[in-house]
């Protein structure tokens, strides 16, 4: 008998970070394990099972998360006002199992019955496009995300080890839905400080313009000793990538890469509040690019806006608080009394917050 995920919902550890902190796996697992991935260390903790979504645990705790009147947990918070999701955390929903067992088409399905805003993160378009009628019918709550980081054909050589759909087909793929009415923008991470280049940046920029897509985003790499073993077994050249990592080296990268999102006329999302720098404005509600209908709202993309708009702490503390992440923390982060982790203070942000 096959063992079936039952935590397929979860809130993110770095939801102080993240407007869409609120995730949905469809699989416990992701057998494509490209080589670039952080997560697939979670292949060799939890082994190699593939665990599809316990879809009767999931329709159940949807509903009854909606009818909970005193959620005291992030992810019963998520639940009962009803967050939109990103479908396609730890593992991509329409990975080739999808072909065998359907459980993402399924929780669409659930998905669709409660009219659930949700964005789709896959590199596996060819497989997501067997439902294109379900996405069509579900197009005035859904998003959709694919990933194409800005190596295109050597990263899906490489990286993506020729498994997933070819990154023009997914942007065709996305085009044909873009045409039926779909909200549609592309997910660019990782950009590989290092790794990928200025140029590579620019060529894609260049590619989405094509397709009619104008909203990107970008962040540099999730670089761990996990992922630093592999890339070095295939031939890539990290010590370069640690280098061109840290923040001294990626931060006028950065800054290139936002001039030629504007130079091209692509609304870019950036998780890295720090090094983007305080006059660097994001034109959507979330990090990835986009707007949707109800992001999270405690965490450092909402709180950057509302600084450059002259909020005042307890005001933003006030308006901000959804019951999602660590309030504490929070007001830590957002005062700069934290040494764990990166602050507002760390981006600059001091003048704004009155802390001066």
């Amino acid at each position: 008998m096959i063992k079936l995920l039952r935590n397929g919902l979860t809130v993110r550890g770095d939801s102080l970070y993240c407007p869409l902190s609120f995730s949905l796996d469809s699989y416990g697992n992701c057998l494509t394990d490209c080589w670039h991935c952080y997560f697939r260390n979670l292949n060799h903790v939890w082994g190699e099972d593939l665990k599809p979504l316990d879809l009767e645990e999931f329709q159940r705790k949807l509903a009854n998360g909606l009818n909970n009147k005193n959620p005291k947990t992030p992810l019963a918070y998520c639940l009962s006002k009803k967050k939109t999701l990103r479908f396609g955390n730890k593992a991509d929903p329409f990975q080739e199992a999808e072909l065998i067992h359907k459980t993402s088409q399924k929780a669409l399905q659930i998905l669709k019955q409660f009219q659930w805003s949700t964005v789709i993160q896959t590199k596996f378009t060819t497989i997501m496009m067997q439902y294109d009628q379900l996405l069509v019918d579900m197009k005035d709550f859904i998003i959709l995300l694919p990933i194409i980081s800005p190596g295109f054909d050597q990263d899906w050589e490489i990286l993506e080890r020729s498994r997933t759909t070819h990154p023009h087909d997914r942007l065709v793929h996305l085009y044909q839905l873009k045409k039926h009415g779909l909200s549609v923008a592309v997910n660019g991470e990782p950009f590989i400080p290092g790794y990928h280049t200025i140029n590579d940046f620019e060529e894609m920029l260049k590619r989405l313009r094509t397709f009619g897509i104008n909203r990107y985003n970008t962040y540099s790499f999730h670089f761990n000793a996990f992922v630093a073993k592999r890339l070095h077994a295939i031939g890539i050249d990290i010590e370069s990538i640690w280098f061109h990592n840290q923040d001294k080296q990626w931060k006028p990268i950065l800054q290139q890469l936002i001039d030629l999102a504007r130079k091209y006329n692509i609304i870019l999302g950036c998780p890295d509040f720090v090094n983007a720098g305080i006059n660097y404005r994001q034109n959507c509600n979330t990090c990835c690019g986009i707007d949707v209908p109800n992001p999270t709202l405690f965490n450092t993309h909402t709180w950057t806006r509302m600084i450059q708009e002259g909020k005042k702490i307890e005001d933003i503390l006030r308006d901000t608080w959804d019951g999602v992440g660590d309030y504490e923390q929070g007001r830590k982060i957002l005062m700069g009394g934290s040494s764990k982790f990166y602050t507002m203070v760390d981006a600059g942000f001091e003048s704004g917050l009155g802390l001066l």
